[in-house]
């Protein structure tokens, strides 16, 4: 039943489909990495490892909607408008909208996603490292 969804989707938008997953998973990798930050900041026993991770996942966050921007700049599909049919070119009215897409949402989206993330794993591992069961001694 999916596969016969996932054909029809791809027949009535097969150019548009990989731009639509691209625009709409930008939001993964960021969340993975807070994922994976709070993580290891629980591990961590050093004393200043908050401050260098946060520095860490905010950097990671402008290098990735700034990559996303390049990677897509050089794969302008043709119906956006200003676009041309050569795909690596991009007009001037096309690199202005992708700037705003990025600045207005790839790049708060992936802040948001990596924060949210981040403290929703940083919740999880504070619980499990209170709760009652983690403090049983095995014998």
């Amino acid at each position: 039943m999916l596969r016969l969804i996932a054909l029809a989707i791809t027949l009535l938008l097969p150019e548009r489909l990989p731009s639509l997953i691209v625009l709409i998973a930008f939001w993964i990798p960021p969340a993975a990495a807070g994922w994976v930050a709070a993580a290891s900041l629980h591990r961590s026993t050093k004393r200043g490892h908050a401050i260098e991770t946060n520095a860490v996942l905010a950097i990671f966050v402008l290098g990735y909607a700034a990559a996303r921007f390049l990677f897509n700049l050089g794969r302008m599909p043709p119906y956006i408008p200003g676009a041309t049919t050569d795909p690596t070119f991009a007009s001037p009215q096309a690199v202005a909208g992708l700037a705003v897409v990025t600045g207005v949402l790839v790049l708060p989206g992936s802040a948001l996603a990596c924060a949210l993330a981040f403290r929703c794993r940083e919740r999880m591992l504070r619980r499990s490292s209170t709760s009652p069961a983690s403090r049983m001694q095995p014998q």
